[in-house]
This record gives C-alpha cells, sequence and structure tokens, in this order.
C-alpha cells in the first residue's frame, strides 16, 4: 500500500466520523446542536481541517480522540466559518497554527511514511 492510498483510507474514517465532530462544533460555535442551516459548512470546513493536518503529516485518524487534535480542529472551522468578528477569526487561525506546530514536532501525532 502506498503512503497515497494510505492517507486516502484514513480520510475516509475521518469523514465518517465527521458528524460527531459536527455537534463538538456546533457547540463551540455556540450553535443549537438541533440546527441543520449550516452542517454542510461545518462539515466542510471538518473535512479541510483533517486534510491540511495530514497535509502536514499529522496523523489524524488515530489521534481523532485527542484533545488537541479535537482542539486543532474546531479552531481551524472556526477560522474559517461564517462571518464573524475578525479578531476572533484570527486568534483561532494562529491557535490552529500552534496547535499544529506542535502536534508536528511530537513523534506520537507524526505519520509515517510507508515505504514499498
Amino acid at each position: 500500500m502506498t503512503f497515497e492510498e494510505v492517507r486516502n483510507l484514513q480520510i475516509s474514517n475521518i469523514i465518517g466520523n465527521v458528524t460527531d465532530y459536527q455537534t463538538l462544533v456546533k457547540e463551540c460555535l455556540s450553535i443549537v446542536p438541533t440546527s441543520t442551516l449550516k452542517d454542510n459548512e461545518i462539515a466542510m470546513w471538518i473535512s479541510a481541517a483533517v486534510e491540511d493536518m495530514l497535509r502536514q503529516d499529522i496523523n489524524v485518524s488515530e489521534n481523532l480522540s485527542n484533545g488537541l487534535v479535537q482542539g486543532a480542529i474546531v479552531m481551524f472551522v472556526k477560522s474559517n466559518f461564517g462571518m464573524c468578528d475578525i479578531s476572533e477569526k484570527e486568534l483561532a487561525s494562529k491557535t490552529y497554527k500552534n496547535i499544529c506546530t506542535n502536534l508536528s514536532l511530537s513523534a506520537q501525532f507524526r505519520l509515517e511514511e510507508v515505504i514499498e
């Protein structure tokens, strides 16, 4: 299995957990859990966060329940979601980048390259 195939498999496993993350993200965005109006946008940003962390070689799939990974996903969504105060978006973006930097420096969170 190539590195790209492993990456695609991880993404498909993570996308299955989007509904769990939607509930968490809605809570963090102060959106009523029963509201479905912005579900597609939230799911898109969750997927984008996962893709971005995988691009940085952060092993998201094996650490989905880790608070740092969850926090990073929430901060990514907050920094890109909807129309809100720009200073809040900037703070969320900086927080996301800081968390990702710390995750990528830890061997526990780095993806291992698959060599054939």
